[in-house]
């Protein structure tokens, strides 16, 4: 996952660190473009969703055809804007999805992140065009570590699965599915039972805390 900021006009020619930033992207299985919707600072979200596409394609053809979706941010101070309507009108006339979000408060991301999953879960890798022969290697560090606490406990820590605790109702059976999918997804039982975890022994992360069982 790569989290970039906004691109902005010239990217494509190495404006900014826009080359630095499009080649992080190069490496993602799909791009989800977060819009501001609020229109609090003037934009048009259409406008800056056709700018970042028009920077993608001149750039890379290849990065241009990811699959996208769109969060609409900023939900909550829409007021009397009618930034989000005809954003939704825009993109399913192009075919892309728009989920509205508020990422301060969590509204909508639990449909986003389920959405991303799906997604991810029936991803196709395109065919090199250039290469005659790739070659895959796993990455030798994760993006995860597990360490033992003073009193026993296993903290697994990393900003991956710190932002997927956060953003996780575990009183909300939906979210909880979500959350066992993408713990099996990033393996980590097998990188606590490779670090000596036993049933019964406490598992720590970030606000939350639970008691572990094969």
């Amino acid at each position: 996952m790569a989290d970039i900021p906004g691109l902005i006009d010239g990217a494509s020619e190495g404006v900014g660190l826009g080359h630095d930033f499009l080649r992080h992207i190069e490496r993602t299985k799909i791009l989800i473009h977060v819009i501001d919707v609020s229109g609090i600072e003037g934009r048009d979200p259409i406008e800056d969703y056709e700018k970042i596409n028009a920077e993608l394609a001149k750039y890379s053809e290849k990065l241009s055809r990811k699959q996208q979706i769109v969060a609409a941010n900023k939900i909550d101070l829409l007021g009397d804007s009618d930034n989000l309507e005809r954003l939704m009108d825009y993109m399913a006339a192009h075919g892309v999805e728009v989920y509205p979000i508020c990422a301060m408060t969590g509204e909508g991301m639990d449909k986003l992140l389920e959405r991303v999953w799906t997604m991810l879960e029936e991803y196709v890798e395109e065919p090199d065009e250039t290469t005659e022969e790739v070659v895959y290697k796993a990455q030798n560090k994760p993006d995860f570590e597990v360490k033992r606490d003073d009193d026993g406990a296993f903290v697994i820590t990393g900003a991956r699965i710190e932002n997927l605790v956060a953003m996780t109702n575990f009183d909300d059976d939906q979210s909880l599915r979500r959350f066992q999918r993408i713990w099996r997804y990033m393996e980590l039982d097998k990188l606590l039972q490779e670090h000596g975890i036993q049933d019964g022994n406490t598992v720590r992360i970030y606000s939350m805390e639970f008691e572990y069982h094969k």
